[in-house]
């Protein structure tokens, strides 16, 4: 089981992470920005400071690099493809209008601690609290529960 654990998890970044943070000019600079930071391997994902969503960020993040990793995304980043399962909806307007942050004050989600240092440099934002992440075996379930539907 520990090598199938290990397999999975080989290559989907080098130290996830999702940390509250306060933008002083708002989400759309930080969007824009992260947009511009992102290589196609990288998912950085700003999502609404509630529990039930942070909750799915990891399985989410783990279905959309599978997806990836398999070229069969839905969306045209892994950012996105991230942001659908965090939704459980394959329909982008209604998976953002479900999850995506707004505001001033947000979680981000990024495969990378330094991505997400680098992206809060340069946004200026301001470091509220870590939400823990972990890669446990409880991970898989939550994966393969993470439901996604299309909505016509």
């Amino acid at each position: 089981m520990e090598e199938q654990q290990e397999a999975l998890l080989d290559g989907l970044g080098t130290d996830p992470c999702a940390i509250v943070f306060e933008s002083g000019s708002g989400i759309d600079s930080v969007i824009s920005e992260a947009k511009r930071l992102a290589k196609a391997q990288d998912s950085i994902v700003a999502v609404k400071e509630e529990k039930q969503i942070v909750k799915r960020l990891l399985p989410a993040y783990v279905n959309a690099y599978l997806r990836h990793k398999e070229g069969s995304m839905h969306a045209g980043s892994l950012s996105l493809e991230t942001m659908l399962f965090v939704a459980g909806n394959m329909n982008i307007t209604n998976a953002a209008k479900k999850v995506a942050a707004q505001g001033h004050r947000f979680v981000l989600f990024s495969s990378s601690r330094a991505l997400a240092q680098e992206l809060a440099k340069r946004c200026k934002l301001k470091r509220i609290r870590e939400e823990k992440l972990s890669f446990d075996y409880d991970v898989a379930s939550d994966v393969a529960m993470t439901a996604i539907k299309d909505d016509k």
